[in-house]
């Protein structure tokens, strides 16, 4: 008798004992998430914070992509507006400052580069600028040949700039994601932190590593990811009308601009290609043309060949607007 009271005594206390350690737990658990949601919360509102004061390209991109998406058909002054896209062959090509003088009285032109972008980068971000409402008069898509066939993107950044909500499925189709990429890039589309990592690293290692910048341009791949000519064009052909039904859906041409190169890149084949589906791809300097004096290294022309670059663009330019002017049922004589 005494020690099954003794015995049934004890049991409260056990409780008791546990009870505390249950909620201490949970406790614990509670500020671990609520730890995790902070820095969070933080790294997605502190990326763009940082990557804006470390990084003069992103302030340069997120300048010009914000006027972008802003353009009118015509400039306050009544000029058609022009809009230029591509990537550092653009950025190194084209002088805007000449260009802009150049077609002062035809066009009020604009541009909008991304380093290290190729088609599907433009492709989705044309889509997606159009998309929200930019409507300039016309684009210029400046790419290499091997750039246009390529099936590389930006990464996670491409999934978060230049990719619309909507056209989110399109993409990972497209684009054949396996299923960690896809997801990845899920992510990024939502997240800035999960886009600009990449980025904020890189900025980190500039500051933290001498002459950082240097040795990334000695390293750097600068050479053609493809030159199967089979290979070119046949993407090429596959992607050039998908851009043309881009023009047809949105009633503004949309030209393929081919920038110089010190070989043959089969543009003139894709030139071709282009006038045999209905699609202006201009190649105002034959490959080979411009000695390596006009080049910076095997891929960018130097302030002398971007000038003469300029000036061809600008003639172009003039040209083709002379033939909309004389063609009353051409596509968006605006």
């Amino acid at each position: 008798m005494h020690s099954s009271i003794s015995s049934s005594s004890f049991e409260p206390i056990e409780l008791e004992k546990e009870a505390p350690k249950r909620t201490a737990a949970h406790t614990g658990i509670l500020v671990l998430l609520a730890g995790l949601v902070v820095i969070f919360v933080a790294l997605e509102l502190g990326s763009s914070w940082i990557l804006r004061h470390l990084s003069r390209t992103e302030r340069r991109i997120t300048t010009e992509l914000n006027a972008a998406r802003h353009i009118p058909p015509r400039a306050a002054d009544g000029r058609p507006t022009l809009l230029l896209v591509g990537n550092s062959l653009l950025i190194e090509g084209v002088q805007m400052d000449g260009l802009q003088q150049g077609l002062a009285s035809e066009y009020a032109a604009s541009r909008y580069a991304i380093e290290r972008t190729a088609y599907y980068d433009w492709y989705f971000g044309l889509s997606r600028l159009l998309e929200e409402g930019s409507r300039p008069s016309m684009i210029v898509l400046i790419l290499a040949p091997d750039q246009v066939s390529s099936n590389l993107t930006l990464g996670e950044s491409f999934a978060y700039r230049e990719v619309s909500t909507q056209d989110l499925p399109k993409m990972m189709q497209e684009t054949h994601l396996d299923k960690n990429i896809a997801s990845s890039y899920m992510l990024a589309h939502w997240s800035r932190w999960q886009a600009n990592k990449e980025f904020i690293r890189q900025c980190i290692m500039i500051l933290l590593v001498p002459r950082f910048r240097q040795l990334a341009g000695r390293i750097a791949d600068r050479g053609p990811h493809l030159t199967d000519p089979d290979l070119i064009l046949g993407r090429a052909r596959e992607r050039l009308p998908k851009l043309q039904e881009m023009t047809r859906a949105y009633g503004i041409p949309i030209v393929l601009l081919i920038p110089p190169a010190l070989r043959d890149d089969h543009s003139i084949e894709l030139q071709k290609l282009g006038a045999s589906l209905g699609f202006p791809v201009w190649v105002p300097s034959p490959p080979g043309e411009l000695s390596r004096e006009y080049f910076r290294d095997n891929l960018h022309l130097n302030p002398k060949g971007a000038s003469l670059f300029t000036s061809r663009l600008v003639q172009r330019l003039h040209d083709y607007r002379t033939v909309l002017a004389s063609c009353p049922n051409c596509i968006s004589k605006r």
